[in-house]
């Protein structure tokens, strides 16, 4: 089965648009350096040392935080991109970095993505996926058809 799927050009046009408004919002926290994202099978990631940001093929946008991110900067992440339209939001649990603040890829050999070989991009955006999968709030805006 093909993981990449096919998508109109006005749902593209929608889901970049929503990604620019979501690097918006780190932007304003961050400054340019933490503002770029990048699709990857259809799918958003972002990223910056508090908050990881996915954009699913079902616009859904899903953050999980570091375990290290202040209460401030985490509402301020769920205000903003809560008031993104035509999406549904979910925060997710939030993940375990190490000591340096990365994100630790498996609990039991602490390894963190300080030691991901980044030219295995699918290895990375899959171990990404594995950290919103657990959700702990669901904010569904979206009409279900």
């Amino acid at each position: 089965m093909e993981k990449n799927t096919k998508i109109s050009s006005q749902q593209s046009r929608k889901r970049k648009k929503i990604a620019k408004e979501i690097e918006a919002a780190f932007e304003k926290l961050h400054g340019s350096i933490y503002s770029k994202g990048q699709f990857y099978e259809n799918e958003f990631f972002i990223r910056s040392d508090y908050a990881l940001v996915i954009l699913n093929r079902d616009d859904e946008i899903l953050i999980s935080f570091a375990d290290h991110t202040r209460p401030s900067y985490a509402a301020f992440y769920a205000l903003v991109l809560d008031d993104i339209e035509d999406t549904d939001f979910f925060i997710c649990e939030d993940y375990k970095t190490d000591e340096n603040g990365s994100m630790i890829i498996t609990e039991s050999s602490r390894s963190s993505t300080g030691a991901i070989i980044w030219g295995d991009k699918e290895r990375y955006y899959d171990m990404l996926k594995e950290k919103v999968k657990k959700v702990v709030i669901r904010k569904q805006k979206k009409d279900k058809i």
